[in-house]
């Protein structure tokens, strides 16, 4: 059920400016903010429960660091390329 709003007429004129300048009908514009909003609000709800979830004692291969772990990973020969460049080639 849609729900009505009050906000202050400075807030609706910059809103009315904003969703203007991004072509945009008003309505649509702030339910593409609230929506942005939402999904923040939710990443932020979810990084919140999961702290404490990682433990580094189940992931030593981070242990001197994701990035020296992805570089690590990078550098490594890619088996999958390499046997599908040798089919290409048979």
């Amino acid at each position: 059920m849609p729900s009505v709003i009050r906000i202050p007429e400075e807030l609706a004129n910059e809103l009315d400016r904003l969703a203007e300048a991004e072509q945009k009908p008003p309505a649509a514009y702030i339910v593409d903010l609230l929506w942005c909003d939402v999904r923040r609000e939710k990443q932020r709800e979810g990084l919140r429960l999961s702290a404490g979830a990682w433990k580094p004692e189940d992931h030593p291969e981070l242990a001197n660091g994701a990035a020296a772990y992805v570089e690590k990973i990078r550098s490594e020969p890619d088996e999958r390329f390499d046997d599908a460049m040798r089919d290409q080639t048979e």
